[in-house]
Parts: C-alpha cells; structure tokens; sequence
C-alpha cells in the first residue's frame, strides 16, 4: 500500500509554517517556514508550501489547518465589527458582570424584551416590528451578528431562530444564534461567545480563502480540515458559520505538535510565537481540558478545548518603556529589523532621530506602515484616509505619520486602523534585541540597533543593558505563567478564580530569589516542578533553558520544534473526550439512585460508588469509540476524570451530579481515514 501523505499549515501573527507529513511511517517528510503576510495571507502560505517537495504536496490525501489569527485577535482585542441582539436582556445586569465574560456596555448591543420565563415559556410574542426597525438602523457597516435569548436552552430557541429569520431578510451579513454554538444555561457566557463569534467571522473567511487561493494555485486537491480548540477537526463549513471554535485552535494544533514530538508524559509544553505564548499541562501523555470553556484575552466562553494559558508575549511584542524600566506590551508590532530590511527609508529614518539627540516619553522611533487600502472604504474618515494615503509610499516615522495626517503625535487618533488591520505599527520587539546579540540574524541588524540606541538614550542606559533587561523579561513572563498554570492546575481556589495580583507578586518574588540562587536574602520562596519544560516556536530556544533550571526541571526542545503547531495540525485528531453524566433521582427522603447517562446506554444504581465506576468504563469505552472512528491507530491510552458538582443550601451541600470524561490518545491515524468532524 502506498504511504499516505497529509500537509500541515499553521499560519501565525508572524510566521506561516507547513509540513508534509507520512500517517503510514509516522514521520516528517519536509517542513518550512515563511513570514505571514497580513496584507494578503496567501502570499506567506505559497511561499511557505513553496519550499516543500511538489509531487508530495499533489499526493496529499488531506490539508489540516491551524491559525492563531483568532487567537491574535482576542488578545490584541481587533477582529471585526460585531454586535449582539440580546433578546430579553438586562441592561443593569449586562453592565454590572458582563465586563467579567468580555462583552461590552449594553448600550453597544440590541436588547428588547423577550417576554419568555425562567421556565422557557413563552407569555406573548415579542414586538417584531420593533425588532426590525430597531435591527434595521443598528447593524450597517459590520462584519457579523450574533442573537441571543435569555431563555433560548429551555424554549427550544424558537425566539433566537424568529429573530434569525427575520434579521436575515434585512442585512446580508454573517449571523448566528447562541443555541447554534453553546447549550449552556449561563446567559452573559453565551453572550459572550456568540458575540465573539460574529467579530471571527471575517478572520476565518480571509484565511480559509487565502487556503484555496494557494491549493487552487499550486493544483492540490486534498481535503481541507480545520483544528478546533480541543485538537479534534472540524469541516471547513463547520469552521465558516462557527469561528469561534477556531478560538485556541492554533495553540491546541501546537499543544499536540509538542506532545507528540517531546513523547513527555508529564510537561509543560510552551509555544512561543510571534504575537503570544501558548502553554499547557501534559498528564499522562494527555493535554488537560478546560473545566467549563476556555477563556482567552478578556473572553470567558463555553467553547470546548485545552486549558490553555494564552498571554501577549512573542518575538514581536512591543518593547516600550517609561523613566526607569523597560517592560514588554502585550500587543504585536512589526520588527525594525523586518521592516529596515525592507524599506531603507526606515533605517535613514531611524539615523536622523538618534542624531538629533532629542529625548521624548513618546516612542519616536515607531514607524506606521499601510497594509491595507480604504480609499474607497464608506466607514472611514476623511482624516483616516489621509493618513493612509500618506502611506502608499512606505513607513513613515511617528512626527511624520501625524503631520501627514494633518495633526500633531499628541492627538493622532488611528487606533481604529491598527485595530482593523489597516495600519501595523513597526516598532522595537525582542526579535531586534535578538539580531543584536546574534541570536537570530535573518534582517537588518542596522535597523535593530539604531532603534535599541535610541531606546537606551532615553532611558540612560547602553544597549548592552537594554538586551539583557529585554531577555530578562521574556524570561520573567514564561516563568510567571509556568507557576501560573501549575497553581490552577492543582488548587481548586485558583483554579475556579484565577492568580490574583497577592499571589503573582510572590510569584515574581521567587523569580528575583531564584535568579540569585535563593541566597542573600532573609526569607525566599521556592517553586520547583518534576514536570519537564517542552519548547516549540522559533524564538524558545533562546530562553527555556535557563527559565528551566530555575524551577529546578530540564528543558526539552525537540526536533522540528519550529513547526510543532504545523505538525499538530496534522495529528490533532489523536486526541479525543466523551462524556458521561451520573444524574442523582430525589425522593422524599433525600437521594433514592442514580442514573449513568453513558455510551451504550442509561442504567440505574442504587450506590453513588456503583455508578461512577460504570461511568468511568462507559466514558473510556465511548473515548476509544470515538478515536477509532476518527482515524486513530496503534497503541491508544485512555484515562478518565472526574467532576462532582455540589450545590449550597440552608441545609448543608447538596449534590448535582458528576461528569465522568473519558480521554483517548493515539499515536497515529489509520489508514483510509480522512473524515471530519
């Protein structure tokens, strides 16, 4: 039988990476890397497939995608416009917690009374010539909507699908309800990710075309399937109308890519990229889950997937400072060095304001480069036209770009166009301090330097200094996070409510101790860990080792780590949940059996211990099932967790039930077998 061969592609805030990958002898047969190219993605991804065998690439049976666009876009908090109808919304209620799951004031969304109970039933039917004419005026010039009723999980969302239909007679837009995404009771986490849903809906479009303009372009014919957030696929149609499912899609392809390379049991595997840093626990050679959705950026959702620790820090995070201390955004800029390799205006540029000696709380040295055209764009002002008209021929430096735009650097006003993707910011990054020291040097090392010496001037430091206060705090993050995911992971009160700010100062605290060996001062706090370290990303190699030996652990950084994410494209559908629910039947007297909801079918019990080791059976037996059916083969490893809820009363703790999760881990894919989820 001929090998079967399958292409991987990841596409990042900097880099787009591919691989081609052998299912039947389960190794890499070419990868490649190439920078992501905003103003039109499918320029980076050719370049990317460019550099791999072509006959292999025409003989690939399925291309499996993976991107951190959406992930990128939480974090830097751009995407496109959206907004919600929140049909028996409260707008006190919206105001006072929403900020909590991410959605914005009320008074930016659409909410009308819905006239539906608590118990899904339904009093009278909303005004829907209100609902038209209120629809009709609030929704021009966006990207995509999401509809929600408060009571939609117990009516069978009959007033979501109403409000669908009715929306969809007059804007042609993208939209969806939440009872087509999530079935969780929690209005406000619904919201909020069926808002976020609707402002995804142009990032997955733009990259899913860009896909089929380099297939089309280069005659591959293979399957295309998309890494949803739990490392399992999705169709590419599936991904279209629910691009929130994308959401950690990009970390959990690399999550699996990392695993399957390290072959570590227990670890931690770091994905650093260009724009973010992506972390996650490794038990038993499986990814842990996030309890009740995944979170990302100010985002709380019930999307399903790894709990993966998501923060801004990458290769491209903006470097800026204040009077005394350099600190790193959470934000992406384009390198100086990228940029200076470009276009020698930046470097000429860059010598001028070093020359003229001109201290500033301004970062001057910051440059705006177009990357999209809007002239004929109706949402824009005239001013933001102007501004970017001045950018047709190149990068212009920050007093430049502002009198251009015909107004000072203190009330330039363009933030909408770097949110948009209009406009990117080029700035000073760790990629640059990187060039500096050697560590990397595929651009200008001039451009990084002029940029670096004006950094330090204003802090009154030499360049040197300024490299290592850089290195140090890519350090510092990695090294707060890696405590970070290790507290949640095992103390439930952190777990449920995160590491507060107490807690993170003790944290960085023993980041300083460590740093000096824990010597020379009165009292220290150690955090050590036996779960090893896995790096994957192009700039981990850099730093892992010595955030390593400072938690008291080794550092792995494996072969192909530069594309881990690329390859856990391709084997992301190794990893698979099933749950099963044990259901407690209340009488007079308190708690009479229980009954196991499983795979092959409902059964009763009269003892809580009889029901959950039937649970654990039916959730491991229904995981195998399903991996299987999806393709996995060899030796696969299935495990089981448990999650008890408890209600308080007056009377004490009372219980809900339990979650029985079956998870199955597979070390490849059978062959013949290309179907998506």
């Amino acid at each position: 039988m001929d090998n079967r061969v399958g292409i991987g592609i990841d596409t990042g805030g900097t880099y787009t990476d591919a691989v081609v990958y052998d299912f039947t002898e389960r190794k890499v047969l070419g990868a490649a890397k190439a920078l992501t190219t905003r103003q039109d993605l499918s320029v980076g991804i050719l370049e990317a497939l460019d550099k791999l065998p072509p006959a292999l690439l025409k003989s690939a049976e399925i291309m499996a995608l993976s991107t951190t666009l959406a992930t990128n876009a939480c974090i830097e908090g751009k995407g496109g416009r959206a907004r919600l109808v929140f049909l028996g919304g409260d707008k006190k209620v919206i105001d006072e917690y929403g900020g909590k799951y991410g959605l914005p004031p009320a008074d930016d969304m659409y909410i009308q009374e819905s006239y539906s109970k608590f118990s899904g039933a339904i009093e009278r039917e909303p005004d829907w010539e209100l609902f038209k004419a209120g629809v009709a005026s609030r929704f021009n010039h966006l990207d995509g909507a999401g509809i929600l009723e408060l009571y939609a999980m117990k009516n069978n969302a009959v007033l979501e699908k109403k409000a669908k239909e009715l929306f969809q007679r007059i804007h042609n837009i993208p939209v969806v309800c939440g009872h087509e995404l999530f079935s969780d009771l929690n209005c406000l986490q619904r919201a909020s990710g069926t808002l976020l849903n609707a402002g995804l809906f142009p990032v997955i479009q733009e990259f899913l075309l860009a896909i089929k303009k380099a297939m089309t372009e280069r005659d591959i014919k293979a399957a295309v399937v998309i890494v949803r957030s739990d490392g399992t696929l999705m169709s590419e149609g599936f991904a279209v109308l629910r691009p929130v499912e994308t959401l950690l899609c990009g970390p959990a392809a690399s999550i699996a890519g990392g695993t399957w390379l390290s072959k570590a049991a227990n670890c931690v595997v770091i994905d650093m990229g260009g724009t973010t840093t992506d972390m996650a626990l490794v038990q038993n050679s499986i990814p842990v889950r996030a309890a009740e959705g995944i979170n990302v950026g100010k985002w709380r959702t019930f999307v399903q997937g790894f709990a993966i620790r998501t923060f801004g820090l990458g290769g491209d995070s903006a470097v800026h400072y204040n009077e005394t201390s350099v600190f790193l955004e959470d934000y992406r800029v384009l390198p100086l060095c990228v940029v200076g390799a470009q276009y020698p205006s930046v470097i000429t540029g860059l010598r001028e304001l070093l020359d003229s000696q001109t201290p500033h709380d301004k970062y001057l040295h910051e440059h705006y480069l177009l990357i999209r055209d809007i002239k004929d764009g109706e949402r824009y002002t005239d001013r933001e036209k102007r501004f970017c008209e001045a950018l047709r021929q190149g990068p212009r430096i920050l007093r430049d770009a502002a009198e251009a735009a015909g107004t000072d650097m203190y009330n330039l006003q363009v933030s909408r166009l770097v949110k948009e993707g209009v406009v990117q910011v080029c700035g000073l990054t760790p990629t640059d301090i990187m060039h500096i020291r050697g560590d990397f040097s595929a651009y200008s090392v001039e451009a990084a330097r002029l940029g670096a010496e004006y950094t330090a001037f204003n802090l009154g430091i030499s360049v040197e200094e300024l490299c290592n206060r850089v290195y140090d705090e890519v350090k510092r993050k990695i090294y707060i996070n890696v405590v970070k995911i290790f507290l949640e992971n095992q103390n439930k009160h952190y777990m449920k409510n995160g590491v507060d700010r107490e807690a993170e100062r003790l944290i960085l605290q023993s980041y300083e101790s460590a740093k000096r060996g824990h010597r020379g001062m009165p009292l220290s706090t150690a955090f050590t860990t036996d779960y090893a370290l896995v790096g994957i990303g192009a700039p981990i190699r850099i730093f892992l080792a010595d955030v390593a030996k400072l938690l008291g652990t080794e550092a792995i950084v494996p072969e192909h780590y530069e594309v881990a994410n690329a390859l856990g494209a391709v084997v992301g559908n190794i990893y698979v949940s099933y749950p099963v629910t044990i259901h407690p039947n209340y009488g007079p007297g308190g708690i009479e059996n229980y009954t196991v909801f499983g795979f092959t079918g409902n059964r009763v019990f009269t003892t809580l211990k009889d029901a959950e080791l039937f649970a654990a059976e039916e959730a491991k037996a229904g995981a195998r099932a399903e991996a299987v059916k999806r393709g996995a083969s060899g030796e696969i490893t299935v495990t089981c967790s448990f999650d008890k809820k408890d209600a308080q009363a007056k009377s004490g703790s009372v219980y809900m039930g339990t979650t029985v999760t079956g998870c199955a881990a597979a070390a490849g894919i059978a062959a013949g077998n290309t179907t998506a989820t």
